[in-house]
């Protein structure tokens, strides 16, 4: 609020100013959280009111971006919970061995196919014995 006496510019302008264009991780940092310690900063910053909210950033030497970036991560360690990506050289060996494996039922049939057509030949030789083809 001095600040922005100060400069006869509205507080909520300078805020949206910072929230656009200030660089939290380039300010100063008297120290670094834990992440128990952010955990419990989110926790306790969540029921208060603004001004005590303010009073507790500057207290901490914190900005209110960085309470919001820590929370951002706590849901996004939360959501990727889910179906993980498989490695894609695992993805490339399970595609090769179905690709060997239709290629082997393939080959099997042809071979079942060609024993069948052997099979009919002998019993046609002794049935009628030589033919004229074979001489």
């Amino acid at each position: 609020m001095q600040m922005s006496e100060k400069l006869g510019v509205h507080h909520t302008s300078i805020r949206t100013w910072i929230k656009l264009h200030a660089n939290p991780s380039s300010m100063k940092k008297l120290k670094e959280w834990t992440p128990e310690a952010k955990l419990e900063a989110i926790i306790k910053t969540a029921t208060m009111s603004e001004n005590e909210l303010g009073e507790f950033l500057r207290t901490n030497d914190l900005h209110s971006t960085e309470i919001n970036q820590w929370k951002k991560d706590i849901y996004s360690a939360q959501k990727s919970a889910g179906r993980p990506k498989l490695d894609p050289e695992l993805v490339e060996l399970r595609a090769k061995e179905k690709e060997l494996s239709k290629d082997l039922k393939r080959k099997n049939r042809a071979l079942a196919e060609m024993s069948a057509r052997v099979i009919l030949l002998k019993k046609i030789r002794l049935l009628f014995g030589e033919t004229e083809d074979d001489k």
